[in-house]
């Protein structure tokens, strides 16, 4: 978490950077009583990661619906990484990593016992993913879509 913690989101990794944007859209379109899916759908389709967008929703939604508590995520166009998000990295990162004791770890602060299980499948799904398709997602201005 603290590799994360208060650094600028220009400074991330390609796929920590992805993250941040998708975390902060997908909380952003519930927060306006949007449709998630239907807020990044086409930005992950254009950065050919469509499959990404299920597991994603799913963990989003555990972490919305069966959360040990609320987490708090900076506007999509905040320059720097917060508290939770890096957190939340953190747990992208010991399914990048293959660290399932990290992502356990991670999972269970972070949800309910009932939920852990669901949110550690679709962040390891998540990460086979990322690990397999191009970085056409890599754009300096990933907020365009």
């Amino acid at each position: 978490m603290y590799r994360f913690l208060d650094r600028p989101v220009a400074g991330l990794d390609p796929v920590d950077r992805l993250l941040i944007w998708s975390m902060r859209s997908w909380v952003a379109a519930i927060g306006s009583g949007r449709c998630p899916c239907s807020t990044l759908g086409p930005a992950f389709a254009g950065w050919r990661i469509q499959g990404l967008l299920p597991d994603f929703n799913t963990a989003m939604m555990v972490l919305n619906t069966d959360g040990q508590g609320p987490l708090h995520f900076g506007p999509v166009a905040c320059g720097r990484v917060g508290d939770d998000e890096a957190v939340l990295l953190a747990l992208f990162a010991g399914g990048l990593a293959g660290t399932d004791g990290q992502l356990r770890r991670i999972a269970t602060q972070l949800a309910q016992p009932s939920a852990v299980s669901t949110l550690v499948t679709a962040v390891d799904r998540i990460a086979a993913t990322l690990a397999h398709v191009p970085a056409a997602w890599d754009i300096p201005d990933a907020a365009k879509g």
